[in-house]
């Protein structure tokens, strides 16, 4: 049995990504603010195991309470490789750094940083030492390695999550039995998140014609297309430990 962690399920990349995972012989362990009742659906007919928890990820003491019930749930014995994919994230606030609300600032540091911090270090405290295949891979941006105008936030804590795969990384090459972990950033895909980028004030974001002109030629692509290279990427022996890697890595 293949069990998978998946963050940030309610739509988006990561619905793709439980939707290329659903058959039967694997458990999917999902969260995001509302349940998916969909996903829950589709898995139920396609004979997956699915454990789905609502949970509000900027709040830390949620995360620790979703990471405890999954890790109750899970029985070692039953299980021939496990993955956790940090998918959840936000994109605001947008805006100069002099401008953002602190309030925003927080919960967005604590949604695409703090919750995925915590969810690696429990996957590896309740996993160490297993002699299975284990994997972490981080949803990333090229915005970690690009500043963007109005993005301080969002550059800051993808350019994080990658030294947090880095540093975790080199911690598990001590490890007898260590657990690979990746970063991974999907590119320009239609989601959410992007028609929350395509409206904001251009005052806020200076590239906003770039990705409007984008969107309009056509050049996004889906999450589908998006999920099917993560979940490959998953338990692929030529994806080296600690990779930050992007789409077009795993197109060549």
């Amino acid at each position: 049995m293949s069990h998978y962690i998946i963050t940030g399920t309610s739509r988006g990349i990561g619905e793709a990504i439980a939707n290329k995972l659903l058959q039967a012989g694997n458990t999917l362990f999902c969260v995001s603010r509302k349940i998916n009742e969909e996903l829950v659906e589709r898995a139920v007919s396609s004979g997956t195991t699915i454990f789905y928890f609502e949970a509000d990820l900027s709040d830390p003491k949620a995360v620790i309470e979703f990471s405890s019930q999954v890790w109750n749930r899970i029985i070692p014995e039953n299980i021939e490789r496990i993955a956790l994919i940090n998918n959840a994230g936000m994109i605001s606030p947008i805006g100069p750094a002099g401008s953002n609300d602190s309030g925003k600032i927080t919960e967005h540091i604590h949604v695409n940083l703090l919750a995925p911090m915590i969810i690696a270090s429990a996957f590896l405290q309740h996993t160490a030492g297993w002699k299975i295949p284990r994997t972490i891979l981080n949803i990333s941006s090229g915005a970690a390695s690009s500043p963007y105008y109005g993005w301080s936030a969002y550059c800051s804590s993808k350019a994080a999550i990658d030294m947090f795969t880095r540093t975790v990384a080199l911690e598990q090459s001590f490890s007898d039995y260590p657990a690979k972990i990746i970063s991974f950033a999907p590119g320009i895909v239609e989601t959410a998140m992007q028609s929350e980028i395509r409206g904001t004030d251009k005052k806020d974001f200076r590239d906003h014609e770039k990705f409007v002109k984008l969107y309009e030629e056509g050049k996004l692509s889906t999450p589908g297309f998006v999920a099917g290279h993560i979940v490959n990427a998953l338990f692929d022996d030529s994806v080296v430990q600690g990779s930050v890697m992007d789409i077009w890595h795993l197109k060549e």
